[in-house]
Formats: structure tokens, C-alpha cells, sequence
């Protein structure tokens, strides 16, 4: 039994892989944008051993040295007073947004690791698709900042009477489709609703296709 398990972990690991091995967030050596002289793609994210410590851990075994949570102008009813906006909004990006904003914001390398690739001394970078020579963020659509006000609303509860959304229930139990994250009762929409960092089989890393306005539709009763 113990060797199936085995066995079904690495078969999770290789399908994991290879929805990511040549995206844009495989920034390994033959990585289809910028792209470093590592041989690995999960290290960029995660590593096996001496990851972040617990307080730390915005996603499990996470190997980002720095996470920077201050100077962020989040899309709320005061800077956007036009807004329906029902739900209630963080401070901050939080949660699975804030492990996307550790690169996406523009203000630290996306190679900015707790633990290096052991097949490399250290990281270097061939810029390309936004991501300068020193591995930063620094232009295109994948470059966010810290000012959200333009953006979809994220790190916001889900409202449970909305009449203008898909009933939260509903949403919940949707299959292969938007995500919802946090406690029971206080589920919130993140980055990692629409996106699935994973995978680009709908590209931008869409978890439901734009095709009919399907993904927003999710959501919105339109």
C-alpha cells in the first residue's frame, strides 16, 4: 500500500509539472518567457526542505525570502464610488493573492528564493516577457503594482446575498470551475479564483474559458 501511495504522489507531481513545464511560469532554462540557468521549475515557489517558516507559509512549502504586504491601494467603494461593491474588502492582498503579488507587484525578483536549485551556484536571467535581466517584473499586462484600483476586487468575502451574484452555495459546489478561498462562512474571492497559477491550458492561467463571458458569468448574473 505504501508503495502505490508513492507511486500516485510522483504520478500527482509529473501531471502538476507538465501543465506548468513551458508556460510563462516555468522560468527554468527552457522556459517558454524569461528564463533563468536553473534546470528546475517548482523552486520558484516551493521547496522540499527549510521552506518559510509556518507564519510564513502564504501557500504550503512556499521558498519566497521576502513578502511584502504594506503600500497596496486595494479596489474598495471609496476609490471606485460607483461600485455595487457588497463585500468586505482587505487591507492588503491576503491569502493565495498575496503569493501572487510577491512576484506580480513589480518590487522583488521572481527568483527571490529561501533555497536555490542545487544544480546552479547562483540565479541568472534572460529577460524576457516583462521580466528584465534582473528578474524583475518590470512591464506588460503581468505586471500589477501595488495599485488595484484598475483590477478585478481581491482578498473580498463573497457576499451570501447579492443579487447581482451566482448564490455563494452555488459557486461552492461548481466543478472545474472559479474558486472561492478561506474559512467556512467568510469564503473570499482571490487571484487564484479566476487563475490557476498551475496550468495554461486557457490562457492567462484561466481557470474557465473567456468564451461567452463563461468565467465571469461564474459569478456574475449578467
Amino acid at each position: 500500500m505504501k508503495s502505490l501511495l508513492v507511486v500516485l504522489l510522483a504520478a500527482g507531481s509529473m501531471s502538476l509539472g507538465a501543465q506548468i513545464l513551458g508556460t510563462k511560469h516555468d522560468l527554468s532554462a527552457t522556459g517558454s518567457g524569461a528564463r533563468t540557468n536553473t534546470t528546475q521549475t517548482c523552486v520558484f515557489c516551493h521547496t522540499p526542505h527549510g521552506s518559510a517558516a509556518v507564519a510564513s507559509q502564504i501557500v504550503p512549502l512556499w521558498n519566497k525570502t521576502t513578502t511584502v504586504t504594506t503600500g497596496f491601494t486595494m479596489y474598495n467603494t471609496t476609490n471606485n464610488p460607483g461600485s455595487s461593491l457588497q463585500g468586505v474588502v482587505d487591507a492588503t492582498p491576503t491569502g493565495a493573492s498575496m503569493a501572487c503579488f510577491t512576484c506580480h507587484d513589480g518590487t522583488q525578483a521572481v527568483g527571490n528564493m529561501i533555497n536555490l536549485p542545487n544544480d546552479i551556484v547562483s540565479l541568472t536571467y534572460t529577460a524576457a516577457g516583462g521580466v528584465n535581466a534582473t528578474g524583475f517584473i518590470a512591464s506588460g499586462s503581468a505586471l500589477l503594482g501595488k495599485d488595484l484600483t484598475n483590477d478585478h476586487p481581491i482578498s473580498i468575502t463573497y457576499p451570501a446575498t447579492d443579487t447581482g451574484l451566482v448564490a455563494k452555495a452555488t459557486v461552492l459546489g461548481l466543478a472545474n470551475s472559479v474558486k472561492l478561498f478561506g474559512t467556512l462562512g467568510s469564503e473570499k474571492v482571490q487571484c487564484a479564483s479566476c487563475h490557476n497559477v498551475h496550468s495554461n491550458t486557457l490562457a492567462p492561467f484561466l481557470r474557465v474559458t473567456m468564451s461567452g463571458s463563461a468565467l465571469c458569468t461564474a459569478c456574475h448574473i449578467k
